[in-house]
């Protein structure tokens, strides 16, 4: 399989199979664009008619920029038509699962406020990451707030911990709410018609292999189907240019521009073949393979909801007119 050489067909095609779903995971390590591809995703989802809230652990208010918002709130707060975003904090997700188990929001603000308990929450280890995790599967699955969530998580290591949670919880803890809370959890990640991975990655060798190693331990550890990979960062195709006679370009201008056009032809080559060998070996070792797609590197970078509109247009073009 070699990456969508008509990215507009290749996204959609993508994300009409995503659409249905409940709960979509982006993945994949620090750096590589999680944000903008949940971004990406939520504002698509929200065209195709569905209801979305993309969350995000991030501290930062990139996702909020990215959608025409100024800040993330830590309730859902409308981005745009059928489009919600939010931030995720730990702390309000274990007051959140409290008042649920304890069947009182009042009674559960009386315990989770207090210093003690809080110190307790703090030292109790993947407290935190179970009450989030356990947020957006709530919200996605149970409640049904949302046609669909978009969950921009952590970084590939901390996901990995926060998605097995539930499998451990399973194994140590036999009565109470907890074991109830994980089961229905990880039945729910193990059911691709409810939930999916995205991963993100760089098209280099080693982001490549680490992307390939995140397939795999997403679906033998917490056995969540992989929806889709999109590489990010692809530098256009351009074709190779051979400078002409010196005598007519005397001052040279017209050769740095085709040594710059050059430049960008060989490392979008070299990108290319990173990907494609990639490819190779996951298919010779008999890995299978999801649909990958290539998302474009952007020189000029993301200022607000205008690029990722941009983009989106690119990927999407008959839709976004």
């Amino acid at each position: 399989m070699a990456v969508s050489s008509a990215p507009a067909s290749g996204f959609g095609a993508v994300l009409d199979a995503l659409a249905p779903r409940q709960m979509l995971i982006v993945s994949g390590k620090g750096g590589v664009g999680r944000t903008t591809v949940a971004a990406l995703l939520g504002l698509s989802l929200a065209r195709r008619g569905r209801r979305v809230l993309v969350a995000t652990v991030g501290l930062d208010d990139r996702l909020a920029w990215m959608l025409g918002q100024r800040t993330l709130a830590e309730t859902p707060s409308v981005a745009g038509p059928g489009l919600y975003i939010q931030r995720v904090v730990p702390t309000v997700c274990v007051r959140e699962y409290g008042a649920m188990v304890l069947r009182s929001e009042r009674i559960a603000g009386a315990v989770f406020d207090s210093a003690p308990i809080r110190r307790l929450v703090r030292a109790v280890p993947g407290l935190d990451d179970f009450a989030v995790l356990g947020k957006i599967w709530h919200e996605a699955v149970r409640a049904r707030s949302f046609d669909v969530v978009v969950f921009d998580g952590p970084a590939t290591g901390h996901l990995r911990y926060t998605l097995g949670i539930p499998q451990a919880i399973l194994k140590t803890v036999r009565v109470g709410p907890l074991p109830r809370e994980a089961q229905a959890m990880q039945a729910s990640l193990e059911d691709p018609t409810v939930t999916q991975a995205v991963l993100v990655g760089l098209p280099d060798r080693w982001p490549l292999t680490e992307l390939g190693e995140m397939a795999a331990s997403l679906r033998s550890e917490s056995r969540v189907h992989i929806g889709g990979i999109f590489v990010n960062g692809t530098w256009p195709e351009l074709p190779a240019f051979q400078a002409g006679p010196a005598a007519l370009d005397p001052d040279g201008q017209v050769a740095r521009v085709l040594a710059a056009t050059n430049v960008v032809a060989q490392q979008a080559a070299r990108q290319r073949g990173h990907v494609e060998a990639w490819l190779a070996g996951e298919q010779a070792a008999g890995r299978r393979v999801p649909p990958v797609l290539s998302l474009p590197w952007r020189f000029q970078g993301f200022a607000g909801l205008a690029d990722v509109e941009d983009v989106l247009a690119t990927l999407e073009p008959r839709r976004a007119a």
